[in-house]
């Protein structure tokens, strides 16, 4: 990532004057035309970008439509103006550049409209059961798009989107892994989908209490594999402090050593730990991953994290309390996300980011969860520019891969406090341990509900709803076999 932040700070350079895209374009790339007449745009790292001719795949329609199903999503693609903020910036002159090059202007449809990302699930049904095709690509989240796939309102990538090179590095890999089985896609994610990066989850720390505790920080254990649930729980205790001197350890007065919001917390955790409520079986296709010694292992880890006198509160039921905790230097640890942590400016203290613990040291990767309202790419079975739309996708990931990544990087690599070596390392980890829970199976209610107990009813949970969870995926693997 050294390279890509080094072009993050040309950018940033550029920012005052000129066309960010277009001058990084004279300086680092060249355009040239392959054999078969396509335009291929090759630059100094990474695979070239294939394109094919615009007048080969537009089709002379002034606009591109994108159904945004969430306002949460309209930062990362409307930007009407360049105003000097460099990722704002950077996503205005991407969209310019699509744009000129096939010869239309990109019509966001604001996720604002809707309630919420689930509201816009009987919307975004309604259109295409009816045959309206305005919208060439849907922008929704995991749990309120992807039931629709199994209704055939979205097509198949791999048959139907020849442009869209999917094992270009601007397209998540992990997405194929998590959430398309057999040897079908039908839901994928491109670098376009900005808020799946900052959506990832991380942990925070405070650099200042670990100094006054002589704790080593966690970056050389995360870098030798070492940085395991036993060793955070270490951590973890150690960081309680009574600072009122009642004798108590209470959030509201003291210092804790973690806590977060539970609704994503303990999820995270869990993923972190690499549980998975559903995995593959031999011929790609889902198979149900809950009553096994890992995932009961996972849970137990979790209730001993969060036991009495452990020094981690699960957060309750409001959003936040975390976050000021921490601000206030009375929280060793935050469960937090890479698009939080600039906020964190307000922290005089010195902090850093690091990814979720294993499970033990068996454990051959680190795992971020990308929390559930993330942006992912669906595209509707109406949609008559199939090419068009491929190739379109396809230069929007690759511009944003090349440009916006980095760019975010280094805002949060500039923070007053995270800017060191170490945290660069340390989203680079986060950021290729990206999974996608589908939470149908094992729900993350269900698992918070186990924690919060204190008492691991995996069992029971399994025995009364496990029959139901296996009739559930007989449906989707004969929809993924068909």
């Amino acid at each position: 990532m050294t390279t890509k932040r080094t072009l993050a700070l040309l950018l940033a350079a550029l920012m005052a004057g000129t066309s960010v895209l277009s001058s990084c374009g004279k300086k680092e790339e060249k355009k040239e035309k392959g054999e078969s007449g396509e335009i291929q745009q090759t630059e100094n790292d990474g695979p070239p970008l294939v394109l094919p001719p615009a007048e080969e795949v537009s089709d002379g329609d002034e606009t591109f439509d994108i159904f945004l199903a969430y306002g949460v999503f309209d930062a990362d693609y409307i930007v009407e103006e360049e105003t000097g903020d460099t990722i704002k910036d950077i996503i205005y002159q991407r969209n310019r550049e699509v744009e000129d090059y096939f010869g239309f202007e990109f019509n966001f449809r604001a996720g604002a409209v809707e309630k919420s990302n689930s509201s816009a699930t009987p919307t975004i049904r309604t259109q295409i059961q009816a045959g309206d095709d305005t919208y060439e690509v849907y922008m929704n989240v995991q749990h309120a798009g992807m039931p629709l796939i199994y209704e055939d309102l979205f097509v198949e990538w791999t048959e139907n989107m020849p442009h869209a090179n999917l094992d270009n590095p601007w397209w998540y890999q992990n997405v194929k892994r998590d959430l398309n089985f057999g040897d079908k896609i039908y839901v994928m994610v491109g670098d376009y989908n900005f808020h799946c990066l900052k959506a990832s989850g991380a942990i925070a720390f405070n650099k200042t209490i670990m100094d006054e505790l002589e704790m080593e920080y966690p970056y050389q254990l995360v870098k030798d594999g070492e940085w395991t649930i036993d060793k955070f729980i270490e951590y973890v205790k150690a960081g309680q402090k009574d600072l009122n001197g009642d004798g108590l350890i209470k959030p509201e007065d003291d210092r804790l050593g973690f806590s977060g919001w539970k609704w994503e917390m303990i999820p995270a955790m869990f993923v972190g730990m690499g549980g998975s409520p559903v995995a593959k079986d031999d011929d790609n296709l889902p198979m149900l991953n809950v009553n096994n010694e890992r995932t009961f292992n996972v849970i137990d880890k979790l209730i001993e994290l969060y036991d009495d006198g452990n020094g981690a509160w699960d957060g309750g039921n409001t959003y936040g309390v975390a976050s000021t905790m921490f601000k206030e230097s009375r929280l060793l640890f935050q469960d937090t996300t890479l698009t939080a942590l600039p906020g964190l400016r307000e922290l005089e203290d010195d902090f850093g980011a690091v990814p979720y613990p294993k499970l033990d040291e068996d454990q051959e990767d680190y795992y971020s969860r990308i929390v559930n309202f993330s942006s992912l790419t669906y595209i509707p079975v109406t949609n008559q520019k199939l090419e068009l739309t491929s190739a379109v996708l396809e230069y929007m990931a690759y511009i944003s891969h090349q440009n916006l990544i980095p760019a975010f990087y280094d805002e949060i690599l500039n923070i007053k406090t995270a800017r060191d070596f170490e945290t660069e390392e340390m989203i680079d980890i986060i950021r290729e341990g990206a999974r996608f829970m589908d939470e149908n199976y094992l729900t993350s209610g269900g698992i918070i509900n186990i924690v919060a107990s204190g008492n691991n009813t995996l069992s029971s949970n399994y025995a009364s709803q496990g029959d139901a969870w296996e009739t559930k995926l007989e449906t989707i693997i004969e929809f993924w076999e068909a």
